[in-house]
This record gives structure tokens, sequence and C-alpha cells, in this order.
């Protein structure tokens, strides 16, 4: 593997990074990144996993017959039946119904929990009005924040060092940018359609799988920070900007029952994707009989897509944990005697992918294991945060995000337009991963005239990985590099 070293263009981002760690401390309570929390659902929920080769419909056919409140989603293809019902007394009588009469084709049954992504809040200066008043950024300087923005030729551009990174400046987009033929769903918020950047590469509208909501519209931002990182191609470049990409929408807010998840990941491989995105995972026990139902259908739905010839790629996590040892993460988690697993990043045959910051380290927030398959850069708050909770803006990323949703102060005085604000998290790290094997499928396809099976594709992946700052448990087998992996491929 090869260590990258990037190259910066043009003073404003180091002038005004500069500015930013001297008059901005980031006070606020809550953190910009998306993590994995879990918490209870506000009406009942059970999901039904049915031995092998048990067909659901007429199971499901039975319950709405007898429960006419009762909300049942089935998904045949792995056999599993989930019941739902704001009615406690309904679902319960509906679940021992199940378990009673349908005993011999269960193998296992758990109350469901909810996969949440924090809510985050975007970046502001606390000093705003202080720096729009300041007529230096330091003495040696004598610049304006105008002088130096007009020096830039685009005042996006200087942002850019996660997407260098991986593109080695550019220098994969001279190899393969990406093209229709080659899709990645994102299984997320949804996206912004009429985003300027993202609009030419939106395939078609997608699904929803949330229940009442029809529209993929991105309500919260998250779905379309993924999707800037991987397809964006206008004022920002994503890592393949000619790719295709469609939403599935399983988050109306900040939380998304695990059926819902599963169940996109199935239609998803049944579209046929090639890739598909999951910037999102909860925590489950193997020792809960009350869990085992939603991680058998994680690996059932994890082994249908790979059937099917979908790649999955999926975030580490973002509380720091070492996720190697299902007992070691429990007592992390302050669960004594328990055996918990991150999923589905974290799972087998799951391109699990961690975070890494400027410096090519892991970042502190990012969980990490042995079970961590490969890292990508998605940024941090800089040196000083974690010890004086000062923000180093030039260590933060880039990316879309909603043109319908309010433009944050610093966004705004960077002279940005509507739809592009800083974020980090390994939420915006899966899709570089994500991103990278999409250019691998298309420039395989256009050399050999067929898709390379999945294997084929993270072989690559794995390949073209750059050296990093840190050990294999931290990084897997590096951060991630479109540029190497697509010379290793036209090297075969």
């Amino acid at each position: 593997m090869k260590r990258l070293h990037c190259k910066f263009k043009g003073s404003f981002r180091k002038l005004f990074s500069l500015c930013v760690i001297l008059i901005f401390t980031f006070t606020s309570a809550r953190t910009v990144f998306a993590t994995d929390v879990v918490k209870d659902l506000e009406k009942d929920s059970y999901v039904f996993v049915l031995k092998e080769n048990t067909a659901t419909q007429n199971i499901v056919r039975d319950l709405e017959g007898k429960f006419l409140d009762l909300n049942i989603n089935d998904i045949e293809e792995i056999g599993t039946i989930t019941i739902s019902s704001s009615n406690t007394d309904e679902v319960k009588e509906a679940k021992d119904y199940l378990s009673k009469n349908y005993e011999t084709y269960i193998e296992e049954v758990s109350e469901e929990k909810e996969v949440t992504i924090e809510e985050f809040q975007l970046l502001n200066a606390a000093a705003v009005t202080q720096i729009k008043k300041q007529k230096t950024f330091n003495a040696a300087s004598q610049q304006t924040l105008q002088e130096v923005q007009e020096e830039e030729e685009n005042i996006y551009d200087p942002w850019r060092w996660d997407i260098n990174k991986v593109t080695s400046n550019g220098d994969s987009y001279e190899l393969q940018e990406g093209n229709h033929t080659v899709r990645i769903a994102i299984v997320d918020s949804g996206i912004d359609s009429n985003h300027p950047d993202l609009r030419a590469n939106i395939l078609d509208s997608g699904k929803s799988f949330v229940p009442g909501v029809s529209a993929t519209v991105d309500e919260i931002g998250h779905g379309t920070m993924v999707a800037g990182t991987v397809a964006a191609n206008g004022k920002i470049k994503g890592i393949s900007p000619k790719i295709g990409i469609v939403p599935y929408k399983v988050f109306e807010g900040y939380s998304a029952d695990s059926s819902l998840i599963i169940e996109a990941i199935i239609q998803a491989a049944d579209d046929d994707m090639d890739v598909i995105n999951l910037s999102l995972g909860t925590y489950k026990s193997l020792k809960s009989k009350e869990d085992r139902a939603i991680y058998l259908s994680y690996k059932r739905a994890i082994s249908y897509a790979n059937r099917k010839g979908s790649l999955l790629v999926a975030s580490s996590g973002t509380n720091g944990y070492d996720m190697s040892n299902p007992f070691k993460l429990a007592e992390q988690m302050g669960l004594t005697n328990d055996l918990q697993v991150h999923m589905p990043g974290g799972l087998a045959n799951v391109v699990t992918v961690s975070a890494t910051t400027l410096d090519d380290q892991l970042a502190y927030y990012s969980n990490y294991g042995s079970n961590v398959d490969i890292a990508a850069p998605a940024g941090d708050y800089g040196p000083k945060y974690l010890e004086k909770q000062q923000v180093d803006l030039e260590y933060m990323t880039l990316t879309t995000y909603p043109t319908t949703s309010p433009q944050s102060d610093l966004s705004k005085l960077l002279g940005f337009e509507q739809g592009y604000e800083f974020m980090i998290g390994t939420s915006l790290a899966a899709p570089k991963v994500s991103a990278t094997a999409a250019l691998i499928i298309a420039e395989y396809q256009e050399k050999y005239g067929r898709k390379p099976l999945p294997a084929v594709t993270k072989s690559l992946l794995y390949r073209g990985a750059s050296d990093g700052d840190g050990t294999r448990k931290e990084l897997g087998r590096g951060i991630v590099n479109a540029k190497n992996s697509l010379d290793y491929l036209n090297k075969r």
C-alpha cells in the first residue's frame, strides 16, 4: 500500500481556519455527526423470523383476517413477518396468537427497537459578527475575507481535502468517473432531488419505506450529505461524479425500524443495485432472545443481497468503541455479562468502514476493530477539540445539503450558496468506499464487458488502499484510494 500525501492549493482555507481556531469555540451540546442509538419504539412492534423455506403469505392472510387494525409487513425473500400497532393489547394478542399457532414454523421472535441517527446541529460560528467585522485574518496577510475569496477559482475547492485523498487530487477522474449503468442505493433519509449538484445523477425517485410517506424527499439532510459524497457534480464533486444513485428512504425523522432497513436492503438487491450504502447502524445482544430475530434478519438480508450480486457497504458507528469482541464491546457500553454486536456494519459479508482524519489517523469518534475492513476520510474537529473544545474547520469535510433547509451562518460566512455544509462522521466515510466500489465496477465493465462479482470488487478495493497512521484494527486494509484501485484493475 502507498501512503498518499495530498497537496492543498490556495490561501483562503488556511487563513479562515486560523481565524476559526482563534475565536471560534464550539459550545453546542450536540455533536454534528450521525451516530447510532437504540431506543424503545413508541408503538409495540415484533419481528418473527420463520424457519428456512417457510412461506409467509398464508400466515399473513390469517393475521389479516383476525386483527383488523394490525400493521403487518412480511419479507418473503428472507422469511420475516413484522407486526406493529399503537394498540398495545392488540399487538400482544397477535404476538401470542402467532407464537401459539405457528410455533413449529418460528425460529426467532424479537421486540423491535429503532435505529436512530442523532439529531445534528450544523456548526455555526459563535463569533460570526466578530469575524465579519474583522479587517484582517492575521497581521502578515493583510487580506480581507472578500479579497482571499476572490483569489480562488472556486471557493469550494479549498475544502475538498477528503475527496482529494480518495481521488489522488482528482487523478482518478481521468481514469473513471462512473456512468448510469452502475447504480448505488442510498438507504437513508432520502435525497434532495432538486439539488443542482445531484439531480443529474439521481436515476429515479426511488422508494420510501416509511409508513404513510410516499415521497423520498430528504427532510433532515443526512441522505443528501451521503449522496453528495458519492455523486455530487457541480460546485463540488463527489468520488464518482457521474455514477447513478437511487434513494431508498427509511428515515423520516431521526429514527427508523430495523425492519424498514432490512426491507430496503432486499428491495435494493431485487432492483439490481450494484452497491448498497448503509450509513446507519445499531447494537444488538447475542445473548438476548429479544434481539436474536433482528440479528438473524440482518444476516439473512445481507446473504440475500450478496447472492443477488449487490455489494453492501456500512459505517462502523460513531461511539469510539472497539467492536472486535462482543463481550468487550458490551463492557464498553456499560453492559455486564452480555455479548453485543454492531450491525449491519461489523457483520460478515459487509464492507465495514471506519473514519479517518486529515492526518490519516482514526477519528476519535469512530468505532474500530478486527471486523473493520477499510477506512475513509470523514474528518473531525481538529487536534485541539478534545482538550480545549476549539474547532479547526480545516479538519472538517464539506458536502451537499438540502437546498430547502436553512443555511448555517458558517456556510453563509464562507460565501457558499445554500445547499453546502460542513459535517463529520462515519456516515461520510462509508459512501466514499461505496463510490470507489462503483468506479471499480464501471471500469471493470468497460474493460471486460461484464460486471465483476462482489468478491472481485472487494479485492480491488483493498489492494488499492493507501497506508494510514493506524493499526489494522483501526484502518482495516488502509484508507480507500480510487486511483490506486483503478490502476490495479487496469494492470490485470
